[in-house]
């Protein structure tokens, strides 16, 4: 009598069943969003597609149609008339299908992001640069200004001058340190 064997190998695949079912995956992930903005999130329609949910937020979905460039070979060639030749070839007209933008929903999500654009610059402006020396560095900036003040030809016949720093590389470390939030948390102490 035979023994039973288990089979093994790849699990059966039907092509047709599966293939329709990854193409309705497919098509339900084009329609979520992927945007990392609230605002734009926020005012995702899934029923629509992504072109009619961004034309109704008015933004440019290809930056290419929204601003057109110029054709440069245009400038460059001048066009001589003919007689009865027609110089200027017709462009056929863009067909938009599908519904109107909502006009109350662009202006809404533009002036948003518009704000938003405005806030984040405001706040990077008013955060300045941020100075930072290796530790090596700070330690090395303290002493000098300790021993020698402000004093950069000095700073550089120091023994503890081990990089051989030039009294320009030394006023710049000073600086840099000075302007650190290391020096700023040892003049508070």
């Amino acid at each position: 009598m035979a023994r039973d064997v288990k089979k093994r190998g790849k699990p059966s695949y039907t092509n047709r069943r599966n293939r329709q079912k990854n193409l309705k995956k497919k098509q339900e992930k084009k329609k979520l969003s992927k945007s990392a903005v609230k605002i734009i999130k926020s005012k995702w329609d899934e029923t629509k597609t992504p072109r009619e949910n961004v034309r109704d937020m008015g933004i440019a979905f290809n930056p290419n149609e929204a601003v057109p460039i110029r054709e440069q070979r245009k400038d460059i060639i001048d066009a001589v008339p003919i007689d009865g030749v027609s110089i200027e070839v017709p462009k056929p007209a863009k067909k938009i299908t599908g519904r109107k933008k909502n006009e109350k929903q662009a202006e809404f999500v533009i002036s948003n992001l518009e704000q938003q654009v405005k806030d984040e610059e405001e706040a990077r402006a008013n955060e300045g640069r941020k100075f930072k020396l290796f530790h090596r560095e700070t330690e090395l900036c303290i002493y000098m200004l300790a021993r020698h003040g402000e004093d950069f030809q000095a700073m550089t016949r120091d023994p503890k001058n081990l990089w051989q720093y030039t009294p320009k590389q030394w006023a710049k470390k000073i600086r840099t340190h000075k302007e650190s939030e290391m020096h700023k948390f040892l003049e508070t102490a």
